[in-house]
């Protein structure tokens, strides 16, 4: 009976502050990709901007089954991805959750703002799927 309940595992749960759906969708799949060559079972939730985010957050909190990582864009609608991140880790005090920012900037001051705003992580949206599956593996690292 023990060695059964060994074998039991939750769920990774994943959730991905992305305003451009078809990157949001890149995402997934490569964070599924990367999550089937672990042999985790990933839970990925996906909101649209950072007040989206913010809501889902609250609501997994309130539910006590917070995101074991938090992926999030910069430029976004209505919250972006550093204000997120900022109030996240003030407001929320949710600073025990893994959060990396993937955005289209290479420009290393934009990093070290997302950085400074809370990010554990910062990743240059890649090119090709392959290069963004290495960024998922990197990201469920972080879970």
């Amino acid at each position: 009976m023990i060695e059964a309940y060994d074998k039991f595992e939750l769920p990774c749960a994943v959730l991905i502050i992305e305003d451009d759906p078809d990157d949001a969708f890149l995402l997934k799949r490569a964070l599924n990709s990367a999550g089937e060559a672990r042999g985790l079972t990933l839970t990925i939730k996906h909101s649209r901007d950072g007040l989206d985010g913010m809501g889902s957050v609250a609501l997994s909190d309130l539910r006590s089954h917070l995101p074991d990582v938090i992926i999030v864009d910069l430029n976004m609608p209505v919250m972006d991805g550093g204000r997120f991140l900022r109030l996240l880790r003030s407001e929320m005090e949710l600073g025990e959750i893994p959060t990396a920012v993937l955005t289209t900037s290479t420009e290393t001051p934009v990093h070290e703002a997302a950085l400074q705003a809370g990010a554990n992580a910062v990743f240059a949206k890649p090119n090709t799927q392959a290069e963004l599956v290495v960024i998922a593996h990197r990201i469920l690292d972080m879970a």
